[in-house]
């Protein structure tokens, strides 16, 4: 059976102010993933080290991989994250929680988020489609980037979108109008990131 792995971290993460606050931040951030994600996750996301963390997703759930990671991203916004996500087997029992497990999926993981260290790249792809593997990787690290250089306003507008909320619902949350909701998400590029969010999903099914 086919797995999808994602292993993660806090980039310079020992160079933060407040390491300590961030790190507690990451441990309520699991809690929340694994409450929101539940019907998608094989293995419970789990924080390893403080500042790393992995999750386990059956393979045709593959599209949620990135949710995951862009719902936390969204979270932490004040620190930058990095992921490799994996494709494969695993070799050992499947847990309840994402440790203890070996294989593939796990092994693709390591060597994608390694890469992704060496590349200087937010998110990296490995064990997928050959062909297909190189447009994850342009695709999700243009979306990263894009993400990236949305300003403090724009993160919160589109984290509350993501929750579900409509553009008058947040105006209201907020206590700005609608038309300045509006104004926010066009200047982020909210309708090019998330039909290129569509794609890298689209592709995510074909690529196993």
């Amino acid at each position: 059976m086919q797995y999808v792995a994602a292993k993660l971290d806090m980039v310079g993460s020992r160079k933060l102010a407040r390491r300590s606050d961030v790190q507690k931040h990451f441990l309520v951030m699991a809690e929340e993933i694994n409450a929101k994600f539940a019907d998608h996750i094989e293995a419970e996301f789990v924080v390893t080290h403080g500042d790393e963390a992995q999750v386990l997703l059956r393979a045709f759930k593959a599209k949620w991989v990135f949710r995951i990671f862009e719902h936390l991203s969204l979270c932490m916004a004040e620190v930058d994250l990095r992921c490799g996500i994996g494709l494969g087997t695993i070799s050992t029992d499947l847990q309840e929680k994402s440790i203890g497990m070996d294989g593939e999926a796990w092994q693709h993981a390591k060597q994608a988020i390694d890469i992704a260290k060496k590349k200087r790249q937010v998110i990296r792809f490995c064990g997928f489609h050959p062909e297909l593997e190189p447009h994850l990787n342009a695709i999700g690290n243009l979306l990263c980037h894009v993400q990236g250089r949305w300003t403090k306003e724009q993160t919160e507008t589109i984290h509350l979108l993501s929750k579900g909320h409509t553009q008058k619902e947040i105006a209201a949350l907020i206590g700005i109008s609608q038309a300045a909701v509006s104004k926010r998400l066009t200047a982020a590029g909210w309708q090019h990131y998330f039909h290129g969010r569509e794609s890298l999903e689209l592709l995510l099914g074909r690529a196993l």
